[in-house]
C-alpha cells in the first residue's frame, strides 16, 4: 500500500496572507505541520506542495521535502491532484498546513479508519467547544448513524429547534483513494461548496461518501490572526 502526506500551502489568504510562515514559538507554522506528520508509520511519502518561492525556501531550510506546484487552482485538493496526477499513490492524505497541533499519531489513526474498512475517503472531527458553535471560521459536521458525513458548514448544524448536545468540529486533514481524488478534482464546483468555500462539499455533492473518524486530540485550526493566538498561548508560546 503506497500511502502519501501531501501538504498543500500557499502564502496568498483573504484572511491571513502568509499563514505558513507564520511564526510559532521560533518555527514556522508549516514546519510544526511537516514535522507533525513526517514520522506517520504508514506513509512512504511525504511532501509540501506550494506556489511561492518564500515558502519553498523555508521549507527547504528546515529539511522538508518540498515541491513547486504553480496554477490557479480553487483549493489545496486541487493542487494536491494536480501533483498525485502521475505518480503511483494508494491513498492520499491531504494535510491541511494550518493545523500546527497535529501529529503522527492522529494521522496514522485516520489512515487506518479509512485503509482499515476501504472507505473512498475520510476525514476527522472532534468535539466542538460551545464558544465555538456559531463561529464561522470552525466548520461543523454532521453525521448518519454509521458515521458518514451528512454535510459541513460554517453554520450551527443541527439548528437546535429542541436541545441538542454534541456538535462536532471538522478537522481540517482528509485521506482519499487516488481515483477518487482525480475524480473530485474534474468535477466542477457545486452551489454548496462556493456558498460555504468548504473544498469538501463537493465530495457530498458528488456522491462520495466521507467517513467522519472520531478522536479526541486537541487540535486547533489557525484561520485568523486571533486563532494564531490561541495556538500560542495553548503552547506557552507567548511569553
Amino acid at each position: 500500500m503506497n500511502i502519501a502526506i501531501l501538504i498543500p500551502a500557499r502564502f496568498k489568504s483573504s484572511r491571513f496572507e502568509g499563514k505558513p510562515l507564520a511564526d510559532i514559538a521560533g518555527k514556522p507554522m508549516i514546519q510544526r505541520v511537516y514535522e507533525g506528520v513526517v514520522n506517520s508509520k504508514y506513509a512512504s511519502f511525504a511532501a509540501i506542495l506550494t506556489d511561492d518561492e518564500r515558502i519553498l525556501s523555508a521549507s527547504q531550510s528546515f529539511g522538508a521535502k518540498v515541491f513547486m506546484v504553480k496554477g490557479d487552482f480553487a483549493s489545496g485538493t486541487d493542487r494536491i491532484a494536480s501533483f498525485a496526477s502521475d505518480k503511483n499513490f494508494d491513498y492520499i492524505v491531504n494535510m491541511q498546513g494550518d493545523e500546527p497541533l497535529i501529529d503522527s499519531q492522529t494521522v496514522d489513526f485516520l489512515i487506518e479508519c479509512a485503509v482499515n474498512s476501504n472507505e473512498d475517503m475520510a476525514t476527522l472531527a472532534a468535539e466542538c467547544e460551545s464558544h465555538l458553535i456559531d463561529d464561522p471560521n470552525v466548520v461543523k459536521v454532521i453525521t448518519d448513524k454509521r458515521g458518514y458525513a451528512v454535510y459541513f458548514s460554517r453554520s450551527r448544524i443541527p439548528y437546535d429547534r429542541n436541545p441538542f448536545e454534541h456538535y462536532l468540529k471538522h478537522i481540517g486533514i482528509y485521506i482519499y483513494k487516488k481515483d477518487v481524488l482525480l475524480k473530485l478534482y474534474n468535477a466542477d464546483r457545486g452551489r454548496l461548496e462556493q456558498a460555504e468555500a468548504l473544498e469538501q462539499l463537493r465530495a457530498l455533492e458528488n456522491g462520495v461518501k466521507i467517513k467522519v473518524c472520531l478522536t479526541d486530540k486537541v487540535l486547533i485550526g489557525v484561520d485568523t490572526k486571533e486563532d494564531l493566538e490561541v495556538i500560542k498561548k495553548y503552547i506557552g508560546a507567548d511569553k
